[in-house]
C-alpha cells in the first residue's frame, strides 16, 4: 500500500542515506533522501503524503525538533525515528509527540517495512482527518452572525420562545434561523446538529 506516497528520509549519514533509498526502493516505494532537517525543511510540500523516516542525532538540528517544528504544521507526514542510539527517554519523547514508531537502523526490513506501511496508513488517516476539518470550518462559516446566534442557544439546549426573548425577536424568526441553519449543515434533528457541532469543535464532548 503506498498510494503515491513518499518515503523521505532526513539522516546526515550519506553512505546510510543512499543504501536506505535504494532499500526503500526495492519495496516498490518512492525515496527521497535530505541530509539535514534544514535540507528537508527547504523543500517541506504540505500537500506531499507520505513517511519521513528521521535521524534523532544530526548536527545542526536533531530529528526530535524537526518533529516538534513539523508538529506545529496543520498537517506533515507520518514520523518514523530511525536511530543508531536507542535510549529510552530519547524513544518516549518521540512517540509522546506523535512518532509512529521508533526503530534502530539494525532493524530488520520487515520490521522496516511494517513501519513504514502503518505510517502511510496513518499519514492517509491525518490527511482525511485534516480535510473533514476544513470542510466543517468551510460550512460552519456559511452560517450568518445572526443563525449562529441561535445555533448558541440550541446547543445550549435554550427552547426557541426563549431564544426569541433573548434576542429580541419573534418566534417565527427563531424558527426560520433555525431551519436555515440545519439546512446549511446538512441536519435533519438535534441530534445530529449536536453530534456535527461537537465534531466542529464547537461543543464539548
Amino acid at each position: 500500500m503506498s498510494d503515491g506516497s513518499t518515503v523521505f528520509i532526513v539522516d546526515d549519514d550519506v553512505a546510510f542515506c543512499e543504501s536506505l533509498s535504494v532499500l526503500v526502493s526495492s519495496m516498490g516505494l518512492k525515496a527521497k533522501a535530505f541530509l539535514s532537517p534544514t535540507e528537508y525543511l527547504e523543500q517541506f510540500d504540505p500537500d506531499a503524503p507520505g513517511v519521513l523516516l528521521l535521524d534523532v542525532r544530526m548536527p545542526t538540528m536533531s530529528g526530535l525538533v524537526l518533529q516538534e517544528k513539523l508538529n506545529a504544521m496543520p498537517i506533515c507526514p507520518a514520523i518514523v525515528i530511525l536511530t543508531g542510539h536507542a535510549e529510552i527517554p530519547t524513544a518516549l519523547r518521540a512517540m509522546r509527540q506523535g512518532a509512529v514508531d521508533f526503530l534502530q537502523k539494525t532493524a530488520s526490513e520487515s520490521e522496516l517495512y511494517d513501519a513504514i506501511q502503518r505510517g502511510i496508513e496513518r499519514d492517509a488517516a491525518n490527511r482525511a482527518q485534516y480535510q473533514r476539518t476544513l470542510e466543517l470550518d468551510r460550512i460552519f462559516s456559511e452560517l450568518s452572525p445572526a443563525e449562529k446566534e441561535v445555533l448558541e442557544h440550541v446547543l445550549h439546549g435554550v427552547p426557541n420562545k426563549r431564544i426569541a426573548s433573548i434576542l429580541g425577536v419573534s418566534r417565527r424568526t427563531v424558527e426560520d434561523r433555525r431551519a436555515r441553519l440545519m439546512q446549511k449543515l446538512n441536519v435533519e434533528s438535534l441530534a445530529d446538529l449536536v453530534r456535527l457541532s461537537v465534531e466542529a469543535g464547537i461543543l464539548a464532548e
